[in-house]
């Protein structure tokens, strides 16, 4: 699981209206978290300082915390008969966020990168 909140986590630090950039204590652990997975630690490695960030989540009022189960926005060509062939994937492997290419570069906020370019294989 801490893969997928690792995921959730390097989004939330995208959005600069999210409570994990906005509140000082919130984004403190998130970069704490962040620091640690640059440094070289699993996400697995990380379970009671994502433990302590939900804490925190969720006594701020934010219910979903680091739950993979948000709505995103489809994939271009999901589901009409286009399949996707690349989307970016975490530059260090560390999670399981993706995104679709766009025109606007996407980074990954954990890893100081942008999001890497991975080819789909059917």
């Amino acid at each position: 699981m801490t893969a997928d909140q690792l995921a959730v986590l390097c989004g939330r630090l995208a959005d600069p209206a999210d409570a994990v950039r906005t509140s000082p204590e919130i984004r403190a652990r998130a970069e704490t978290i962040a620091d640690r997975v640059r440094g070289g630690a699993a996400p697995d490695e990380l379970a009671d300082d994502f433990d302590e960030l939900e804490e925190l989540l969720l006594r701020a009022g934010h219910a979903a915390g680091l739950s993979p189960v948000r709505s995103y926005e489809r994939l271009p060509g999901a589901g009409d008969g286009h399949p996707v062939l690349e989307v970016l994937a975490c530059p260090g492997g560390t999670c399981s966020r993706l995104e679709a290419p766009g025109s606007v570069p996407v980074d990954c906020l954990v890893h100081r990168r942008p999001m890497a370019v991975t080819r789909l294989r059917s």
